[in-house]
């Protein structure tokens, strides 16, 4: 009888000493939210960095990196390792139509640096862009949220 009164006793400790999940991290960065597993960061400066999965969301789109670097005092970051982007409202760009249209689009890409006082965006190593009935890859693109217009260099190569 006294080893089915202990059982409880033995669980709940066992599960107070478990090794807890560690909760997302998540800051603000521009108008992006920013979610990650670990944070180094420098709260005087506003330097950070992350060296595992990183993802930032705003209403409309998604980014995900293996890893990070940046300042959210200047709203500034670079994305590392299988960066993926999906703009799900086409409002980055305007690549694949008319002005005014806006098909959802994603980016695949080695390295993306983030401008989020300008709205500008560096794609570089392996870029692959699609939008509409647009697919497009090249060595970088840059990407000016503003204007919504993409530049493409090196080694373009474009199907429609």
């Amino acid at each position: 009888m006294k080893s089915l009164l202990c059982m409880p006793l033995l669980a709940t400790i066992l599960l107070a000493a478990a090794p807890k999940t560690p909760a997302a991290v998540g800051f603000g960065l521009s108008d992006w939210h920013v979610a990650t597993g670990q944070l180094q960061a420098n709260w005087q400066t506003g330097a950070f960095s992350t060296p595992v999965r990183i993802e930032l969301t705003r209403p409309g789109s998604d980014i995900s990196a293996d890893r990070a670097v940046g300042n959210w005092k200047t709203h500034s970051a670079t994305l590392s390792g299988n960066v993926v982007l999906h703009d799900n409202n086409g409002v980055l760009t305007n690549f694949a139509g008319q002005t005014g249209s806006h098909a959802p689009a994603t980016l695949t890409c080695e390295n993306l640096t983030i401008d989020g006082v300008n709205k500008m965006y560096i794609a570089t190593g392996n870029v692959h862009f699609t939008q509409g009935g647009s697919d497009v890859r090249a060595d970088r693109a840059v990407m000016n949220g503003f204007t919504h217009q993409i530049n493409l260099y090196g080694h373009v190569q474009l199907q429609q």
